[in-house]
Formats: C-alpha cells, structure tokens, sequence
C-alpha cells in the first residue's frame, strides 16, 4: 500500500520488460485470502518456501571436495563435519500436506 514503496519498486525495474501490478486493496486482498484459507484450507494446494531448510550431516571425506579442516574421524572413519544436507530451498514449491 506505501507509495513510496511502489515508486522505488518502478524506478528499479525495468517497465519494458516488467510492470508492477497491485491490487486496489491490498489489506483486504490478504484479509479474503486468509479467511478463504481459513474456511478451507484445501483452497491453497501449494506454498512457496520462502527460507531454505536442511539438516547437518556427516558425509565421508573427500579430499577433492572438503577442506581438510572439516575433517573429523567419526568410528575410525574420515568424515566430513558441518555438511548441510538441503531438503528444500527457497522458492521451492512445497504441496499441501506433503512428505519430504
């Protein structure tokens, strides 16, 4: 709703390859919205992640892709420390009641 905001958002795009559309009422376009969600929550089938997510996990220990000072020896095993092991990223589409 801040023209400011919208001003800025014009400026910085380029408006012959890309326009800027808003609704009339924003608020209220996020008020229907959450209470259609509300009413039925089947009606948005997917989300897009807005953050990335993952685990850390101790991978075997590659010199050709590790710096040796993640090296760790785990049941006598070289194994590489501080690997983050993405499950979804953002911008993924993530689907209603889905397993991962």
């Amino acid at each position: 709703e801040s023209p400011l905001l919208i001003n800025h958002l014009c400026d910085q795009i380029d408006q012959t390859r890309c326009r800027v559309i808003r609704p009339k009422n924003p608020s209220l376009a996020i008020l229907k919205g959450a209470l259609m969600y509300g009413q039925n929550p089947k009606k948005i089938a997917t989300r897009i992640s807005k953050y990335t997510y993952g685990i850390q996990c101790y991978n075997p220990f590659d010199p050709s892709k590790h710096p040796e000072r993640l090296k760790t020896i785990i049941d006598g095993k070289e194994k590489c420390d501080k690997i983050f092991d993405k499950i979804i990223s953002v911008g993924d589409q993530v689907m209603l009641g889905q397993v991962i």
